[in-house]
């Protein structure tokens, strides 16, 4: 009995891997959306790139923390690929092993940085005030396009929160 709980485990395991891929690949096809670049609502840089990463990652991961173990472990493999990308932008641009690390480490502490606060911003009594400070803060924005930028996630928050559980933790996610 044991192989067959193992060939479920890895069954289950790739699973969550398929999942948290198509997840990646939703979150990054968001943030390359030509109407968040064309519009000015970010920077067409990798640094407003990787903005625009962080600020889907930021809605997606509260959703699938709430969605339970499953959840948790497709956040936990999603958190991977994102990672894993970073790693692979930052070697395409030319930044050298030693100091990918300490690049990469720091995109986290943005990108954790920024989800906490905007997630708190949009569960405050005026969401889109407090989102819009978050944004300026934090140097994703500035002030004339914080608001529409903001708009803009609320919007995509809300069609993401329509989204079943189950499908979310399947990988599917439309916005």
């Amino acid at each position: 009995m044991s192989w067959l709980r193992r060939m479920f485990r890895t069954r289950q395991a790739v699973s969550i891997r398929q999942s948290a891929r198509s997840l990646h690949h939703h979150i990054i096809a968001k943030a390359r959306a030509p109407e968040l670049y064309r519009r000015g609502l970010l920077a067409d840089t990798f640094e407003g790139r990787f903005h625009a990463i962080a600020l889907y990652s930021a809605l997606v991961f509260p959703a699938l923390e709430q969605a339970g173990d499953r959840g948790k472990a497709v956040s936990a493999m999603l958190n991977d690929h994102l990672f894993d990308s970073f790693d692979a932008a930052l070697r395409e641009k030319g930044v050298g092993d030693a100091s990918i690390a300490r690049k990469v480490r720091k995109m986290g502490e943005t990108l954790f940085g920024i989800g906490q606060a905007l997630n708190a911003a949009l569960a405050s009594d005026r969401p889109t005030d407090a989102a819009s400070a978050v944004l300026v803060r934090n140097g994703v924005t500035n002030d004339d396009e914080s608001e529409m930028l903001v708009l803009q996630l609320l919007k995509d928050n809300e069609r993401l929160r329509d989204i079943p559980p189950a499908d979310l933790l399947d990988g599917k996610l439309s916005w």
